[in-house]
């Protein structure tokens, strides 16, 4: 997700891995989904506490810690500005994301 419409200005990545985890991501704690900024200066390894999507608006509950690596607010809120194909692409991809890898990492509330 991105602040501009060609993919550029401040923006979160999503990702998840398609492979089970190894005994050194598992240990490190890497074997959950990630959000990453778009200028990699921080990586967070699970910390979405709750995600909803209403009234064409993303909100996203982040941790404490998930906060500082980020450097974002505690709570994030996106205006979305994509047709209803792209809310339910949105929607999806956001559930498959959340709910990768370990559950104690999985949000707390999910309204998608």
């Amino acid at each position: 997700m991105a602040e501009h419409e060609d993919g550029t200005g401040n923006a979160l990545i999503f990702m998840m891995s398609t492979e089970e985890p190894d005994e050194q991501e598992t240990g490190l704690g890497m074997d959950t989904y990630c959000v990453v900024r778009e200028d990699q200066a921080g990586t967070t390894y699970g910390g979405v506490t709750h995600c909803e999507i209403a009234s064409g608006r993303l909100t996203l509950h982040f941790t404490e810690e998930a906060t500082k690596e980020l450097q974002v607010e505690p709570i994030v809120r996106v205006d979305l500005q994509i047709d209803d194909d792209g809310v339910e692409l949105l929607r999806s991809s956001l559930r498959e994301i959340l709910l990768s890898g370990r559950r104690d990492q999985h949000p707390h509330g999910m309204r998608l």
